[in-house]
């Protein structure tokens, strides 16, 4: 069986946590805290949407080495933007399912006005060794919609799981899912599949350029980066060597056809530029959406400081650059776009450096940056070592 690194995280807060701001204080709206030691609850976090359909946006958490269905079968926790209370809790079918190392709002998917979920759990073998599934559930129910299955033995698919936006532009949400060691390519080229949300019917695969690429570590829809009407897509190949050794790589394509529409670079060998990818919203207000990609061992700012890039949806320029703070923080670990934080009309952007050390070691920070200007607008520190 192929093994590798599971680059799990022993975060147990959500939302904000021990907090410092570069401007004011900023108190923390819910801290939700995992069932049992060794959980890794917090591993993965995203916006649920709108699930009960009450006016306020909702959180889900995956607990991937929750042990209530077996060891490491996995737990991921939907809960109430509005009262904090638990929502949902969907639980991994067996032990090593990894169930929850990718959770994400997975549109309305059904159409039926309430926001759904997926979920991957990228080591369950209903298909085979490691072939890996995904879980599709109804925001309004909590039933199962869909289950997706990898291709092959260690595809690992599930490892990456989010929205695709409607890339088909039919009303119904659409899906993405990352299989990082899928071997179509070439031993761990990887690949990404998107889904329709109407029928669960597959509407496109990428697949790795190379042996090795692991493309579909890191998936996300795009936004509207050619301003077409139809959602687009990023993927990232984080040992992508195009440019050197693991420097790293990240494909945008189109939702209307499959076409290429940028291809991203990372700049040195070993940067893994793509393990973290996401819309950046309309960070310049051009009418496009924006991209950003985050390069964890990047070493401009100190030894694997970690930098995160954004891109202009429109012409694929630079819009910025951002850099870790000190060698070792593994900024860009995550990135997404942090919606209007500041109310200035400007989508605003969040990076996470896993392993900065400013509260302990690998304690951890988050960094929200001003679309506007990319000024830091706050900065929260992890609450302990």
């Amino acid at each position: 069986m192929k093994l590798s690194h599971l680059s799990f995280s022993l975060s147990i807060i959500l939302i904000i946590v021990a907090v410092s701001s570069a401007h004011s204080q900023c108190p923390p709206v819910y801290i939700f805290t995992g069932e049992a030691a060794g959980d890794f609850f917090g591993r993965s976090v995203a916006s649920a949407g709108d699930v009960d359909n009450d006016g306020f946006d909702d959180l889900i958490v995956g607990a991937p080495l929750n042990n209530a269905a077996g060891s490491n079968a996995g737990r991921a926790y939907v809960f109430s933007g509005q009262t904090g209370d638990t929502i949902y809790i969907f639980t991994g079918e067996a032990g090593n399912d990894f169930f929850g190392r990718s959770v994400a709002s997975a549109g309305d998917v059904n159409n039926d006005g309430f926001d759904d979920l997926i979920v991957g759990a990228f080591r369950n073998d209903a298909g085979g060794d490691g072939f890996g599934r995904v879980y599709v559930f109804s925001g309004q129910t909590g039933d199962t919609i869909y289950t997706f299955a990898g291709e092959t033995a260690v595809d690992w698919f599930g490892f990456s799981v989010a929205s695709a936006g409607d890339v088909d532009n039919d009303g119904f949400d659409d899906l993405i899912v990352g299989a990082r060691r899928n071997d179509a390519g070439g031993e761990d080229a990887g690949r990404a599949y998107v889904f329709s949300g109407q029928t669960g019917d597959t509407i496109y695969v990428f697949t790795g350029e190379a042996a090795g690429d692991h493309f579909g570590i890191s998936v996300a829809s795009a936004g509207d980066v050619d301003n077409d009407g139809f959602d687009d897509l990023i993927v990232g190949a984080f040992t992508n060597s195009a440019a050197g050794i693991a420097a790293g790589r990240a494909y945008v394509f189109s939702g209307q056809t499959g076409d290429t529409i940028h291809v991203f670079t990372g700049e040195a060998a070993e940067d893994i530029f793509g393990f973290s990818v996401a819309s950046a919203g309309d960070v310049n207000k051009d009418g496009f959406a924006d991209l950003i990609v985050g390069a964890r061992n990047n070493g401009a700012g100190g030894t694997r400081a970690g930098r995160a890039y954004v891109f202009s949806g429109q012409t694929g320029d630079t819009l910025y650059v951002f850099t870790g703070e000190t060698a070792e923080d593994g900024f860009g670990f995550s990135v997404a776009s942090a919606g209007d934080v500041n109310n200035d009309g400007f989508d605003d952007l969040i990076v996470g450096a896993r392993y900065n050390d400013a509260g302990g070691f690998n304690t951890g920070r988050a960094y929200v940056f001003s679309g506007l200007n990319g000024d830091t607008i706050y900065v929260f520190t992890g609450e302990a070592a």
